[in-house]
């Protein structure tokens, strides 16, 4: 028989607040790297994305719909 294994608590640590400022200078480091590399998209790349996201939209819906009819008529026959 497979003997329990023992979990020590102390063996599983969470940082405490006063080793935050090391991992948050690190995060806010990053942030603001993107920050400055971003910029307000012009109108044609707007467009773009909206038509491209609207299409993915439309297809998975499609898509869905379409499972869905497929489902609902092998109910009937059944």
């Amino acid at each position: 028989m497979a003997s329990l294994i023992e979990i020590n608590p102390d063996d599983f640590r969470i940082p405490g607040p006063k080793e935050w400022p090391g991992i948050a200078k690190k995060k806010f480091r990053e942030y603001k790297r993107v920050l400055s590399i971003t910029r307000k998209p012009k109108m044609n790349e707007f467009q773009a994305v909206v038509k491209v996201t609207g299409l993915g939209m439309a297809v998975i819906g499609l898509i869905g719909f379409t499972i869905f009819v497929v489902v609902q008529f092998a109910q009937k026959l059944a």
